[in-house]
């Protein structure tokens, strides 16, 4: 991958997580783990590790989140990066788009995290009762609303409600799971007195309920969501979409094996087991399956940051609904987050070709816009692109007759549209041209 946007995208998921899973881990596992010793010595150093990695992962979310705004608007505006931010655009995208609206929201609820880190990951006090369901709630907030800038958003009628649900329940069980693998492995990794191994005991038994939870909750809302974006069974395994999914699920269902031997063999030997030596040997196995867990959850999220970027599987074949393509054309279907383009070249070979566009929104409506242009780049080094205006029929496509196609090959095909919104999509991808 040599998109910046997929790193930028992979980065935030997974400082996201992180961030959020922390305040989980806190309420959920080490707060009532700690409540049972009197080692004060372990609780400030795990307090100290645990700040470390909340402050480093919110800040890493908000800086990665900048990077995404900001290449997210030079995107939208088909302008190079450094003019984003002199040009004004910038402050379009964050005022006049959905995607820079909540970009905002989550800024905000970044900040509102911040200031609830304070009190949260404080060894001197307890924490009241209130403070930990608000640090639960915004925790939640923050790393849920990433579903307002993925694919289960623009849906119509009960898909507009159920599926956006079920993809914000997807992230924060995630977070409840993968988020809190870090943290987990930290307190795993604090070998002391019997008092240390006493906290370990607690941790590890809440921890494997909470997993056992969030698996379920995974489970459910990963079907629902692939209902949606899939379809069908040769959409799952004929696209790249589909494809990478099924790469998602075979690190899915690794980690549930590994959770698995952790829950039914090394969780039992570690807390039933009277013998220390036992005890610490199913401790350290358990540091190193965390561990484990952890990076194949690091690869679920960037295949997570790559899906999002892809069309989804269920679009794949939409355009049989319109009609057949002919044999002789050429066709690309492109998407982004922010609009979608259907582009058909006929004849798709070299010479004189007419090219039809149709743009659609993600629930596969047409996407009015008010001008549409089309630039087609030759494959051959340093090739002129050509460049021209691109005129709509009654039916919301667009088209552009007698353009010349020069040689074969991969050609790059460019949508420049500004939409009935005053909003700019720009849409570029790889197109095959035949020889004669």
């Amino acid at each position: 991958m040599t998109d910046p946007l997929f790193y930028a995208r992979a980065v935030h998921f997974a400082a996201s997580v992180l961030a959020a899973g922390v305040i989980f881990f806190v309420v959920f596992i080490a707060a009532p783990a700690l409540r049972k010793t009197h080692e004060t010595t372990m609780a400030a150093a795990l307090c100290s590790r645990l700040r470390w990695i909340a402050w480093s992962s919110l800040g890493l979310a908000v800086l990665s989140g900048a990077a995404w705004l900001v290449l997210t608007a030079a995107s939208m505006s088909g302008q190079p990066v450094k003019d984003v931010l002199s040009q004004g655009v910038l402050w379009t995208v964050l005022w006049q788009t959905d995607f820079g609206n909540d970009w905002l929201a989550r800024l905000a609820v970044a900040c509102v995290l911040a200031g609830l880190f304070v009190p949260l990951l404080s060894a001197k006090a307890a924490t009241p009762a209130w403070l930990k369901a608000a640090a639960i709630l915004v925790a939640a907030s923050f790393v849920g609303s990433l579903a307002f800038a993925g694919h289960a958003i623009g849906g119509r009628g009960v898909e507009g409600v159920v599926h956006p649900t079920a993809d914000v329940l997807h992230l924060v069980a995630a977070s409840t799971w993968v988020g809190t693998l870090a943290p987990l492995a930290l307190l795993l990794a604090m070998n002391g007195t019997d008092e240390t191994l006493a906290v370990a005991r607690t941790a590890t038994l809440r921890f494997s309920t909470l997993g056992i939870a969030s698996v379920a909750v995974i489970l459910l809302s990963g079907i629902v969501n692939s209902w949606y974006l899939v379809g069908s069974i040769p959409a799952l395994t004929e696209t790249s979409y589909g494809q990478l999914l099924l790469v998602k699920i075979a690190l899915f269902a690794v980690m549930i094996a590994i959770a698995s031997v952790n829950r039914l063999w090394l969780t039992p030997r570690l807390v039933g087991d009277p013998r220390a030596a036992v005890a610490h040997s199913a401790r350290r196995a358990l540091l190193r399956n965390a561990a484990i867990e952890a990076a194949l959850g690091a690869l679920v999220i960037a295949i997570v940051a790559v899906l999002g970027t892809l069309a989804p599987a269920s679009h794949a074949g939409h355009h049989a609904i319109e009609g057949a393509i002919p044999a002789d054309a050429s066709f690309q279907h492109i998407h982004s987050e922010h609009g979608m383009a259907d582009v058909m070249i006929e004849p798709g070979r070299v010479g004189t070709a007419s090219v039809t566009i149709h743009l659609l929104d993600d629930d596969l409506e047409t996407l009015a816009a008010r001008d549409v242009t089309l630039t087609l780049t030759a494959p051959a080094p340093g090739g002129k692109p050509t460049t021209q205006p691109a005129v709509e029929d009654p039916d919301g496509e667009w088209h552009v007759e007698a353009i010349e196609l020069t040689e074969p090959g991969n050609w790059t095909v460019t949508v420049d549209a500004v939409l009935s919104s005053n909003r700019r999509l720009v849409l570029t991808a790889p197109i095959v041209i035949d020889a004669k």
